[in-house]
């Protein structure tokens, strides 16, 4: 890098469990991390994501945007009942339950 001119960077926290132990770190990057590693992006010099935290947009607002725009395609394609869990769905064990038969 040098300065003036523009860079794009991504820090990412390497101190998780699944990237340890500390030796290779450029395997531990690009074989084993992952999106939910990434701490901070910088674009063109704006900060666009800090502490894992975007800092440009309101995430709480698409994320409920985007909940709204879901109910309103299952409404209208009539899909809502693929979202309904059945009554036994937690609980039960299907591999030794008559009522869900394993197929091969």
């Amino acid at each position: 890098m040098e300065v003036g001119k523009k860079a794009d960077i991504v820090l990412v926290d390497m101190k998780k469990p699944h990237l340890y132990p500390p030796n290779m770190p450029v395997t531990r990057l690009t074989h084993f991390a992952n999106a939910a590693d990434v701490d901070t992006v910088i674009v063109a010099g704006t900060v666009l994501l800090r502490k894992r935290k975007p800092v440009m947009v309101d995430e709480e607002e698409i994320l409920e945007a985007a909940a709204v725009e879901l109910a309103l395609t299952l409404k209208r394609t009539g899909l809502q009942a693929l979202t309904n869990e059945p009554q036994d769905f937690w609980g039960v064990n299907r591999r030794l339950n008559k009522d869900y038969p394993i197929r091969k």
